[in-house]
């Protein structure tokens, strides 16, 4: 694999963060060796209205990071006056930390299934390079992709060890992800039923206290 200080970032709404999140993070930096994992927020995602606020979420973001050295949250896209775009996020990246490093964008298998979907989608492997991790009932299948998709897997897709360079690869991760999702959270919630075993402490206090979900 390239070396270097490989940085790998998790986006989301994070409408709340959840131990599958973190989940995701912790293993893709065990395995693809990076030394910093950056949780990213999104703060006007353009694909979806999320039920808290941007400020919230980025707050219970920093909340579940806590004193874990490995994670990082980064405020940047919640801090724009305008849409989130991956590929605006990776740009800046870029350019903070310099073109040999490698970057790598860590998505779960359904996000990365709706990838054609994104804002100049195919521009992100100029910048990146993709783990895509799978929950379960998210397999990572071919028959799933659309065929521009299908075309970049063909030409992308590589075990982690043959990986070269800072951007343009395609792996999957074989770290077993936790099947959680903010949307059964927020439902659970909706309807007091216990959710403690699925996001951290801090996080659950945030929600309580400042009455999200309810």
């Amino acid at each position: 694999m390239s070396v270097g200080r490989a940085i790998g970032i998790v986006g989301g709404t994070f409408d709340p963060i959840h131990a599958g999140h973190l989940s995701m993070a912790r293993g893709a930096q065990r395995q693809l060796g990076l030394e910093l994992v950056l949780l990213i927020p999104a703060g006007i995602p353009w694909q979806r209205a999320p039920k808290a606020s941007a400020q919230d979420r980025l707050a219970m973001a920093c909340l579940a990071v806590g004193s874990d050295a490995s994670l990082r949250v980064d405020d940047r896209e919640v801090r724009r006056n305008r849409p989130s775009y991956t590929l605006d996020t990776l740009l800046e990246l870029r350019a903070e930390w310099g073109l040999e490093h490698p970057l790598w964008l860590v998505l779960g298998a359904d996000a990365f299934l709706n990838l054609p979907t994104w804002h100049r989608w195919s521009e992100l492997f100029e910048q990146a390079h993709i783990a895509v991790a799978c929950r379960p009932g998210y397999a990572f299948q071919e028959k799933d992709m659309d065929a521009v998709l299908k075309n970049e897997v063909d030409r992308r897709l590589q075990p982690l060890s043959a990986v070269q360079g800072p951007a343009g690869a395609i792996v999957l991760l074989d770290t077993p992800l936790l099947d959680i999702s903010s949307t059964g959270i927020r439902q659970a919630l909706h309807s007091h039923r216990p959710v403690g075993d699925l996001l951290p402490a801090a996080v659950l206090d945030y929600i309580e206290s400042h009455h999200l979900y309810s």
